[in-house]
């Protein structure tokens, strides 16, 4: 599963003609890993702490950035509300490197965000 979407790029763009490592395919992917980590902090929290609104709180990170990323370029919004999404951050790989500082950064957050849902779920009233 992993391997199946750069794979299949790397597959039309070699047919095709184009020059594509299946490295670069794979790093590609990989690339949106900390938003993904993101989702899972973010429904990790709210199961902890609200847990009816973990499917919609884990969800944000990847919609709600998406979302707020394409309207604040289309209609010329100001840097700072752009750099709210994570995907503000996403450097365009392969074609440039990867920008490690923002990946490490929404990894760390993603961390912090499990550890505070993990808290929150030890804390709760299981008890009905």
């Amino acid at each position: 599963m992993v391997w199946s979407q750069p794979a299949a790029t790397w597959t039309g763009i070699t047919a095709t003609g184009g020059d594509l490592r299946l490295s670069a395919a794979l790093a590609g992917a990989w690339n949106a890993l900390p938003i993904v980590l993101l989702c899972l902090g973010a429904a990790a929290l709210a199961a902890g702490w609200a847990p009816r609104a973990a499917s919609v709180v884990g969800g944000l990170p990847a919609t709600g950035g998406f979302l707020l990323l394409v309207i604040a370029d289309s209609i010329a919004a100001p840097g700072w509300l752009r750099e709210i999404s994570p995907f503000a951050h996403l450097a365009a790989v392969p074609l440039t490197a990867t920008d490690w500082t923002a990946t490490l950064t929404m990894t760390g957050l993603a961390v912090v965000l499990i550890a505070a849902g993990a808290l929150g779920y030890q804390r709760r009233d299981l008890q009905g």
